[in-house]
């Protein structure tokens, strides 16, 4: 099997399923191309039936790999649809010097609630 290199790229939302559509088609003709129905299947025993074996099993070795990246794109896209809506990210500098502030004293009043919540332990002595 020769070397492979990972890509990305985006496509707009609208035009995901005819990318999946492609990709998926793509596998399913080259399974097509693997297996061909017709006949009944044969394999020689001996050096000729190895290689065929051999051929065949690369062939769906590549199928596989093509499946694998349909999977992966599937699951992004049900990952993006259930999601929680990700946290407002600022416009401005000022802004997001202002939501650092608000985080940090929201991380001050819990710390002071978890400290009062203490009850008052007398040091050993």
């Amino acid at each position: 099997m020769g070397q492979r290199v990972n890509i990305q790229y985006s496509v707009e939302l609208s035009e995901l399923q005819s990318e999946v559509d492609r990709l998926f088609g793509r596998a399913i003709k080259e399974l097509d191309l693997v297996a061909p129905v017709g006949g009944t299947p044969k394999l020689k025993l001996g050096t000729e039936g190895l290689e065929k074996l051999d051929t065949l099993r690369r062939k769906l070795t590549r199928v596989d790999i093509m499946l694998g990246d349909v999977q992966n794109i599937v699951e992004g896209y049900v990952r993006f649809k259930t999601q929680p809506e990700q946290p407002r990210v600022p416009d401005s500098p000022s802004e997001a010097e202002e939501l650092e502030m608000e985080q940090i004293e929201d991380k001050i009043a819990r710390f002071k609630e978890m400290f009062d919540a203490q009850p008052n332990q007398e040091p050993a002595g």
